[in-house]
């Protein structure tokens, strides 16, 4: 061919290429274009179901309210608290970054948004019929969780069970709620099992976080409080598992963060902890809340829960006698828990009924599991000849405190005779910020005062019948 023809084809040639690379450039424009824009708009979307869910619980709240035959009213400390939960709720439902598969409205790199397009174009030209890959985001960041502290009955356990059960039981969120004891008693059984049965070696936390986030991810924690120093030591490392596995936590304390572990032994090795939880959760403060909302409900309290003074003992007896119908099956009995032995002085198997006196649980070598393996077993407890307390007996205030806490958490009907009031068996300090007895005191008076309410004693026991000998 002439040179002429072959110029003629060339430029024929450049021309075409340069109107294939300007076709090729729009496209992939837009195809960027409206993948961002679709982004914009789902982010947009995720912000609407967001502005619409944030008043979920204070709008459940407001019922709650309007709806008391108490006259309580709305409480400000309680909706700040509530908002933020909400925000965490809208965050755990809205899900935050997502899988993609096949084109994102998630969170992903420019030039990986290019790179899906063009390979989504060029599969288009070339008739490639594999399917796609699926296209992974960052990996998701879990949420901020929240810390509620302040006074004793200001709310906040009833805060967090609102957000708890606001859960929807059919979505992906797993979730689990206990009592901070009972939670690192099961912590150090989880550590003495790994070792000794399944024979682990060296460290064996992330065998703990690992059985603990199968419960689930949302981790509800109420009354935390640490005073036991191997609780302290381990829980920089257990929660920094947990956290690493994506859990997400709510706790309720009576102190700040920064409060925790007070005075403790070896503080200093427990001060990272502080620093983690308030990295990994906003804390909101309803200290200034004046209100102690069990005394409220103690004002419609049931007679023959509480006894004062030897002229009561009496009827304390009559009460005993009478749940138990004068049975015959009333004996000394022993309950068998994690290796150890609980001697229970009188038990009515057939009526899940016990009675101890106040040195029997209190001024023995008894623990938390002791105490939980009680309430797990009898639905109503008898205790009597409960003494006026003083810091000369803390480990015995440690114990009285331990064992309300469970009976609590089993909704255990608790029966007393003491020698004075709840408000008057222990003077408490809460000037002293050295105290950790005293901030716990106070929450187990006020404990006292609601398991003798109508309410409380209307409850379904959390417990089950266990087998003893």
């Amino acid at each position: 061919q002439s040179p002429s023809a072959l110029a003629k084809l060339w430029t024929l040639l450049v021309i075409g290429a340069s109107q294939w690379l300007h076709m090729f450039r729009g496209v992939l424009f837009r195809s960027v274009y409206f993948r961002s824009y679709a982004a914009r708009v789902g982010s947009d979307e995720r912000k609407c179901i967001s502005t619409s869910a944030t008043s979920y619980l204070l709008k459940h709240y407001d019922k709650i309210i309007a709806s008391s035959s108490i006259g309580v009213s709305r409480d400000e400390h309680q909706a700040h608290a509530l908002t933020e939960l909400d925000r965490l709720r809208n965050d755990l439902l809205t899900g935050g970054n997502d899988l993609v598969e096949g084109g994102t409205t998630g969170s992903i790199g420019e030039g990986e948004e290019r790179e899906a397009s063009a390979s989504a174009l060029f599969s288009l030209f070339f008739k490639n019929t594999k399917k796609s890959s699926k296209l992974l985001g960052p990996s998701s960041t879990a949420p901020k969780g929240v810390y509620l502290h302040g006074g004793v009955g200001c709310g906040k356990t009833f805060c967090m069970d609102l957000f708890y059960d606001s859960i929807p039981t059919d979505s992906a969120i797993t979730s689990q709620k206990v009592h901070f004891h009972k939670f690192m008693l099961d912590v150090h059984k989880q550590m003495h099992e790994a070792k000794m049965i399944e024979g682990i070696k060296g460290d064996v936390i992330p065998r703990v976080v690992q059985k603990t986030v199968q419960g689930g991810k949302v981790l509800c924690f109420d009354e935390f409080q640490v005073t036991d120093v191997a609780d302290a030591l381990i829980l920089q490392r257990l929660f920094t598992g947990l956290f690493d596995a994506g859990v997400v936590t709510v706790i309720t304390s009576n102190r700040p963060p920064e409060d925790l572990y007070l005075n403790g032994i070896q503080r200093d090795r427990f001060l990272p902890f502080i620093d983690l939880l308030k990295e990994k959760l906003n804390v909101v403060s309803m200290e200034d809340s004046e209100i102690d909302y069990r005394l409220i409900q103690g004002e419609t309290k049931a007679w023959g829960t509480y006894f004062i003074g030897e002229d009561s003992k009496v009827s304390f007896d009559e009460v005993f006698v009478s749940l138990t119908k004068g049975a015959e099956d009333v004996m000394p009995t022993t309950l068998r828990t994690q290796g150890r032995s609980v001697s229970v002085p009188q038990s009515s198997s057939r009526y899940n009924i016990a009675r101890f006196s106040f040195n029997d649980l209190c001024r023995k070598p008894l623990g938390a599991a002791d105490y939980l393996a009680i309430g797990e077993t009898y639905n109503t407890v008898f205790i009597e000849n409960v003494p006026k307390l003083s810091m000369n007996d803390v480990n015995v205030v440690r114990r009285f405190i331990v064992f309300v806490d469970a009976m609590y958490e089993c909704h255990v009907k608790l029966v007393i005779h003491a020698e004075a009031a709840p408000g008057e068996l222990f003077q408490v300090d809460l000037e002293n910020q050295f105290m950790d007895e005293a901030f716990a005191f106070d929450r187990t008076r006020s404990r006292l005062d609601e398991m003798g309410s109508k309410e409380y004693l209307r409850r379904r026991w959390s417990g089950s019948s266990q087998s003893s000998s």
